[in-house]
């Protein structure tokens, strides 16, 4: 058996000693990258439909601006993850403009409000008008709120008053806006002054940014997850086009990968209809009937627990993680709908996950948990019902697998000669039999780490062969994957006294 060399050359005769140093086997580690898509303010220093990192989101997407809201909440799920932002500029259109009026008798006390689940509460005294009210409720709301993360945050819109009226308008162009929930009786012991509120709606805010001009910036940056709170139909088509398997990230061609995290706010009927109108692996939309928390604020909290639990560049002692459900994780900083009959029952959820939307539960004490993630893929090329996709682990657990294999299959092979066998174990080449071996080796060490499981009949299916051309061989790899536990069933048969029966 010889050593190969890759710079020092056999007919080397100058004394004495040399070395060249090379980079051997490692193991398999790295992290996954969440990337928020939304809106950025014109004060924000971060270019519009260009990605970066979040290192500085009220510098890079100006204070009171939804991406701002979108680092704070996904950082509160998330605290290490690798965060990167997609900023977008408004869109053609208008904002979304709300009332608060204040009208009746006044009388001394706290008058409590709530912006986007945030409450604000301000003094009454005897001698104030409504006009001097409803200035004091356009303060609070232009100072803001303290976030759950202990730091002061500007709301996604501001206010002004005038005469016992106080505008309410989104700091955003665009029907988002629609979502910014203005309340007087969000938990029920408000108290008697919330009576002189009354809130409206007026101007109808309009519009989507484009995804696409941003999407194509990505370039070849990895991004496991992208959350974002549009679940329009554009929106979802370009992002579709974007992570395709054919021309998109899942191209053999790209080996990018990627999956999508969307939230839609609408009822059980409204759900059910996008999603039948959707057939899509690589997108999960998380139905929310309605919430005083917008989509914004859903998308952030959801891609930062994804992202969390599943990182695709976890090593072997960590990669477990992935194959586990996602369901009763704690959606940090959300808050479900106010009214009971708006959090989706179990029969909903189960209408949901058919319909390919995934759904969240509400505990007695208003925490917002995961049920379940599906994706809206639910039929194959040939339009019959298809299960393989239902879940976002298999996803993540088939792309662990190939990141995983290609590392084994690079590293250890980077530049070699292929020959039918290897009886004197030449240095630098490799043979059929050799890469099957190594996939397998490679496939048990991802069974021990709980991403698949059947080592032997994989053992006994997998394919490794030299085709045609005789520099290439072709592999069929039947993974199996790890499944979860969610649903146990039991028959429990209650008897008097079975001894008698």
């Amino acid at each position: 058996m010889s050593v190969a060399f890759n710079r020092i050359p056999g007919t080397l005769r100058v004394p004495l000693f040399y070395a060249e140093v090379n980079s051997g086997l490692s193991y398999y580690s790295g992290n996954s990258k969440l990337l928020l898509v939304g809106q950025k303010l014109s004060g924000g220093t971060a270019v519009a439909d260009t990605p970066v990192q979040c290192v500085d989101p009220v510098g890079q997407f100006g204070a009171g601006s939804m991406l701002a809201e979108m680092v704070r909440i996904a950082r509160l799920n998330a605290p290490f993850a690798d965060l990167w932002a997609l900023p977008l500029a408004d869109p053609s259109g208008v904002a979304q403009i709300k009332s608060i009026t204040v009208a009746g008798s006044v009388t001394p006390g706290t008058l409590t409000f709530y912006v986007n689940g945030k409450k604000h509460q301000i003094a009454v005294l005897a001698t104030d008008t409504v006009t001097t009210i409803a200035a004091g409720i356009a303060a609070s709301i232009n100072a803001g709120y303290v976030g759950t993360d202990g730091f002061g945050q500007k709301h996604v819109c501001s206010a002004t008053s005038a005469a016992g009226v106080v505008t309410v308008t989104a700091a955003h162009i665009g029907a988002l806006g629609a979502q910014i929930a203005i309340d007087k009786d969000l938990v029920g012991d408000e108290g008697p002054l919330a009576a002189l509120l009354t809130i409206a709606s007026g101007t109808a805010g309009t519009g989507v940014p484009s995804l696409s001009n941003g999407l194509a910036n990505c370039g070849a940056t990895e991004f496991d997850f992208i959350a974002m709170p549009y679940a329009d139909t554009t929106s979802l088509d370009t992002m579709k086009g974007f992570l395709s398997d054919v021309g998109g990230r899942w191209d053999p061609s790209y080996q990018m990968y990627g999956h999508a995290l969307a939230v839609s706010f609408g009822n059980l009927s409204a759900q059910t209809t996008l999603g039948a109108g959707r057939n899509d692996q690589h997108m999960t939309i998380m139905g929310v009937a309605d919430s005083p928390d917008p989509s914004w604020r859903w998308a952030a909290a959801l891609g930062g627990q994804v992202v969390l639990h599943k990182n695709l560049g976890a090593d072997l002692t960590q990669a477990g993680e992935i194959s586990r459900p996602m369901q009763t994780l704690v959606l940090q900083g959300i808050r479900g709908p106010k009214l009971k009959a708006n959090q989706w029952a179990p029969v909903d959820r189960q209408t949901l996950y058919f319909s390919g939307i995934a759904g969240y539960a509400v505990a007695n004490d208003g925490t917002v948990t995961i049920d379940r993630l599906v994706t809206t893929y639910r039929t194959n090329a040939g339009g019959q019902n298809d299960t393989t996709w239902l879940d976002i682990e298999t996803l993540c657990q088939t792309v662990y697998t190939v990141r995983f294999l290609r590392l084994q299959i690079t590293q250890k092979h980077p530049r070699d000669a292929l020959i039918p066998d290897n009886p004197n174990n030449l240095q630098g080449f490799t043979t059929p039999g050799e890469l099957k071996a190594d996939v397998i080796h490679a496939y048990s060490l991802l069974c021990r780490a709980g991403i698949a499981k059947n080592l032997q009949l994989f053992a006994d299916s997998v394919i490794v062969e030299q085709a045609a051309d005789p520099n290439r061989v072709n592999a069929f790899i039947p993974l199996d994957v790890a499944n979860q536990l969610r649903v146990f069933a039991a028959n429990v048969t209650t008897s008097l006294n079975r001894a008698t029966v």
